[in-house]
């Protein structure tokens, strides 16, 4: 923290000296130089408070009309209108400084000062140089904003497609499929309807993994369905010993496989035995979908599901400003998702 400050300070000083030095020295050539002290050091000072006003003034409204990223949805406008509103400032300096330059040093009234060749051409002079320098200066910082804001985008459309892939990946395991199918060939011989339920719901639940692989946000009300065909195989697997209580209304958006991600967490963390029932229940707010589950943590747990809890926290990330919220105690374990407005 402390070098990041040195060099931004030493940054600050080394521009101010550039801008000293251009100013200084386009002063003197197009004002002459003196070999009187006093001269010269009105000239330093002349130079010195147009260039830096120039400079500084300039550099402030770039920096408030360019922060952020907002105005990368329409750069070339926004872009126009940086340009428009410094040119519109360098002018009203221009004009201020050199009035009030020669009035104070010189003692010209502002009649004497539009009837002066002198004055109107040190203001057509500086206005031109002050526009030409600050052009190039802008449109460098420019291009290089842009070429920033498109690695960026990049990266981030990688780091999604790696969070997409890891959904997938994660989703259509074959121990699921495994557990599945031995579940699937009991049931074939003790009850034949159940099996054929079954079978539908698993088919439910493999076309729906294939459907939403390349989309960013689904409907609640998919999700819920796609879970409970989930929690219903599931529950054939484990019996009385798992049970669920599914509550929701909404008509919102969120990432899609979050609940099955969270499904999946809760089966692989806790006990489900007799002696053990684990209980999951899904409802909403206004703001959130929430899942949580009764606390019975394996004495071997599997790997940890901070994984997955990351691969949904990565893929919010790229979608809202609401975070994803987790709350732990003795007893319980919740997530709430964000409920979003995209269509």
């Amino acid at each position: 923290m402390k070098k990041q400050e040195n060099k931004s300070s030493l940054k600050q000083i080394r521009n101010v000296a550039i801008i000293f030095t251009v100013s200084v020295v386009i002063t003197f050539l197009f004002g002459g130089f003196s070999t009187n002290w006093l001269d010269l050091a009105t000239n330093i000072a002349y130079g010195t408070i147009i260039g830096l006003s120039i400079a500084l003034g300039s550099s402030i409204i770039s920096k408030k009309m360019l922060d952020g990223d907002n105005w990368l949805h329409n750069p070339v406008r926004r872009f126009m209108m940086v340009i428009l509103a410094v040119t519109l400032y360098i002018i009203l300096d221009v004009l201020i400084v050199n009035f009030t330059w020669f009035y104070l040093f010189q003692g010209a009234s502002i009649s004497e000062m539009l009837h002066s060749g002198m004055f109107m051409w040190s203001i057509l002079t500086e206005l031109m140089i002050g526009m030409i320098v600050y052009l190039i200066i802008i449109s460098s910082r420019f291009a290089k904003s842009l070429n920033e804001f498109y690695v960026e985008a990049e990266a981030q459309k990688q780091e999604l497609n790696h969070y997409k892939y890891a959904t997938l990946k994660n989703q259509v395991n074959p121990h699921f499929l495994f557990n599945s199918l031995n579940v699937l060939s009991s049931l074939i011989y003790k009850d034949a309807e159940k099996a054929d339920d079954f079978v539908g719901k698993l088919s439910n639940i493999y076309r729906y993994v294939l459907d939403v692989q390349d989309e960013e946000v689904v409907s609640v009300s998919r999700e819920v369905d796609f879970a409970k065909d989930y929690l219903a195989l599931q529950t054939v697997r484990f019996g009385n010993h798992l049970k669920y209580d599914i509550n929701v209304s909404s008509n919102k958006m969120i990432v899609p496989m979050a609940l099955q991600i969270l499904i999946e967490n809760a089966l692989k963390h806790n006990e489900i035995s007799a002696l053990h029932t684990l209980e999951i229940k899904i409802s909403n707010d206004e703001h959130y979908l929430i899942v949580s589950n009764n606390v019975k943590a394996k004495e071997s747990s599997e790997a940890s599901h901070e994984l997955g809890l990351d691969n949904i926290k990565g893929r919010y990330k790229f979608l809202s400003n609401q975070e994803v919220k987790i709350s732990q105690t003795a007893d319980t374990f919740e997530v709430a998702i964000p409920l979003l407005d995209l269509k």
